[in-house]
C-alpha cells in the first residue's frame, strides 16, 4: 500500500481563489498553496457577472504551477465553491453568456412573487432551505421573469463547482453538497425537488444527475492536459462543491459535543447531523438543511460575515486611508467595547457599496452613539456578529435538543483574534479555532478518503489534528454580551418593526 499521495485542492470563494497542492501520508496532510488570484467579475449593463473564463485560465495556470513544482502525475483533483450561483450551458459546451453574481439587483422583489405561487411555508417543507433573495430558486426566476430566454434555450444548469470540473473533464454531473444551497432540492432524498422545478415552471431537462461528495467524475481532458503538462489519466473528484460542506468535514473534532462556525466574507454556523430538521421552529429561527460529506446534513444559518468590514476597508483605502485588517483588529481593541450594534440581517448590508454610509447611517436611524473611527465601526461590526453568533447557538441547541460544548471555527475569520474571542465571550463556549484553510483541508480528505490514503471521516479529522495548529479560546468575562442582551434586542427588534 502507499504511504505518500499528493493531490489538487481548487478552493473558490466569492473573494478569492487559491490552488494547492498536499501531499499526504497516513498521519498527516501538508499544504503547499501554489497559486492565488482573484474570482474575477464584471459588469455588464448595470449586472454583476462572474467572469468565468478568466477563473478559468487562473486555475489552468494553478495547474500548470503545481505540475512545475511536482511533477505531472497527481492522485487527484478537487474544485469547492461558494454556493448558489451557476452557469447556462448550450449543447454545444459553450456558457450561454456570463453568469450573474449572487449580489446583483436582478432578485429583488422575487421573494414575495413566488409565494404568491406557493406559501413560504410550503416552499419550506419541500426543500429544507432558508428563502433568500439571492437563492438560486429566485435567480432562476429572474431569468424567466427577464425573458431572457437562456432558461428555455440552454441544455444544462450547473452550479460553479460542476461546471470548473465539466471544463477541466467533459462530464457534467450534480453534486449534492453544492446542489443542496440552491432551494430546488429535496434533503430526505439527497436530489432534485422535482415537485419546486415543476412548480415554478423550470425547465426539467437541464438539471444533471446527482451524485455523491467523493465520486470520481472521470479523468483531465486531453486540451487541459497539454495547456497545464498534467497527466490526462488524473483522476478529478467531485468532492464536496460546496466550500461549507468541505469546511464542516475539516473539523477537528473528538468526542465532545460540537458546533461549527466557517468564518470568512460569510459566517455559516450550524451543526451536523444524520438527518434534516424541517419544521417552523427551524423556519422561523433562519436555519437551512444543506448537505455535508459522508450523507450528513449541515443545519445551519447563513450569516453576512466580514464582508462589512472588508467593504468598509476598501472604502478607507479609496480615500488614502491604507489600512490592513490587523490594523484594525488592533484600533478595535484599543477602543474597547462600542455599546453599539447593526443588524446584520438587514439586506443593505448584503450589497456592494457605500458600507460606511449604510453602518452609520444605520446607527443614526436607531438613535445609538457613532464614531466615524475605523477602530469603533469595526469594533461594531465584530460585537454584532458575535451577539449573531449568540443567538444562532442557543438556536440549534433548541432545535437539536443538544447542549453545545465546542464551537470549531475554520476559515480566513480566525485570523481575527478579537472576533473569535468575542464569540467565546458572547456564546460562553470554548472556542477551537483551525484548520485555517479548513475547505481545502475538507477537499483534500474527501479526495483522500475516495483514494483509500483514508479510511473514513474519523481518521480524516484526527490527521488534521495532527496537522495544524489549533488554538483554544475560553470565556472569561462574558459580562459585557449577558448585561447589553436586552438593550441589543431592543435597537434590532425596534428598527425590524419599523421597516
Amino acid at each position: 500500500m502507499k504511504n505518500e499521495w499528493n493531490f489538487i485542492a481548487i478552493d473558490l470563494g466569492a473573494e478569492s481563489g487559491r490552488c494547492f497542492v498536499a501531499l499526504v501520508t497516513p498521519d498527516r496532510i501538508a499544504l503547499n498553496e501554489i497559486h492565488r488570484f482573484p474570482t474575477h467579475t464584471l459588469k455588464i449593463n448595470d449586472s454583476i457577472h462572474w467572469n468565468t473564463d478568466a477563473i478559468f485560465s487562473d486555475i489552468l495556470i494553478g495547474l500548470a504551477k503545481a505540475k512545475d513544482q511536482f511533477g505531472s502525475e497527481f492522485d487527484g483533483i478537487g474544485i469547492d465553491t461558494w454556493g448558489i450561483d451557476y452557469v447556462l450551458v448550450n449543447a454545444d459546451g459553450t456558457d450561454a453568456g456570463y453568469p450573474f453574481q449572487y449580489r446583483d439587483d436582478r432578485t429583488d422583489g422575487l421573494m414575495a412573487e413566488a409565494f404568491q405561487i406557493i406559501p413560504e411555508d410550503e416552499l419550506y417543507t419541500l426543500t429544507g432551505t432558508k428563502s433568500a433573495q439571492y437563492n438560486t430558486l429566485f435567480q432562476l426566476l429572474a431569468e424567466k421573469k427577464n425573458k431572457t430566454g437562456l432558461l428555455h434555450k440552454a441544455a444544462h444548469f450547473l452550479l460553479m463547482p460542476e461546471y470548473f470540473n465539466f471544463r477541466l473533464t467533459g462530464v457534467k454531473k450534480s453534486e449534492f453538497t453544492i446542489a443542496s444551497t440552491t432551494g430546488i432540492t429535496d434533503p430526505r432524498l439527497r436530489n432534485w425537488s422535482r415537485k419546486t422545478i415543476e412548480t415554478f415552471g423550470i425547465p426539467e431537462n437541464i438539471f444533471s444527475e446527482m451524485v455523491e461528495p467523493g465520486t470520481k467524475l472521470g479523468t483531465l481532458l486531453p486540451s487541459v492536459a497539454e495547456i497545464t503538462g498534467i497527466s490526462t489519466g488524473v483522476p478529478v473528484f467531485a468532492v464536496a462543491g460546496h466550500d461549507t460542506a468541505c469546511a464542516a468535514a475539516s473539523i477537528p473534532a473528538s468526542d465532545r459535543s460540537w458546533g461549527f462556525l466557517s468564518s470568512g466574507t460569510w459566517s455559516l454556523m450550524g451543526i451536523e447531523l444524520k438527518n434534516p430538521i424541517i419544521n417552523s421552529t427551524a423556519m422561523k429561527y433562519g436555519f437551512t438543511n444543506e448537505a455535508g460529506y459522508n450523507r450528513t446534513t449541515t443545519l445551519l444559518k447563513n450569516i453576512v460575515g466580514l464582508w462589512p468590514l472588508q467593504e468598509c476597508r476598501r472604502e478607507w483605502i479609496k480615500t488614502g486611508e491604507e489600512i490592513s485588517y490587523a490594523q484594525l483588529t488592533s484600533l478595535a481593541s484599543a477602543n474597547g467595547f462600542t455599546g453599539a450594534w447593526i443588524d446584520l440581517t438587514d439586506i443593505r448590508f448584503l450589497k456592494h457599496g457605500f458600507m460606511l454610509k449604510k453602518v452609520c447611517d444605520y446607527l443614526t436611524e436607531t438613535d445609538q452613539q457613532l464614531n466615524y473611527e475605523p477602530g469603533f465601526i469595526t469594533g461594531v461590526i465584530l460585537e454584532s456578529l458575535a451577539y449573531i453568533y449568540r443567538k444562532t447557538i442557543r438556536q440549534i441547541e433548541k432545535l437539536t435538543g443538544t447542549v453545545i460544548e465546542v464551537i470549531h471555527i475554520t476559515g480566513g475569520g480566525i485570523q481575527n483574534e478579537l472576533l473569535t474571542q468575542y464569540t467565546a465571550e458572547a456564546t460562553g463556549k470554548t472556542v477551537i479555532a483551525g484548520p485555517l484553510e479548513g475547505a481545502v483541508f475538507g477537499n483534500i480528505g474527501i479526495q483522500a478518503i475516495a483514494s483509500g490514503a483514508f479510511k473514513d471521516i474519523t481518521e480524516l479529522r484526527r490527521v488534521i489534528r495532527n496537522s495544524v495548529p489549533l488554538k483554544e479560546y475560553k470565556p472569561v468575562n462574558s459580562e459585557y454580551f449577558n448585561i447589553n442582551e436586552k438593550h441589543y434586542d431592543r435597537v434590532i427588534n425596534t428598527k425590524q418593526e419599523k421597516h
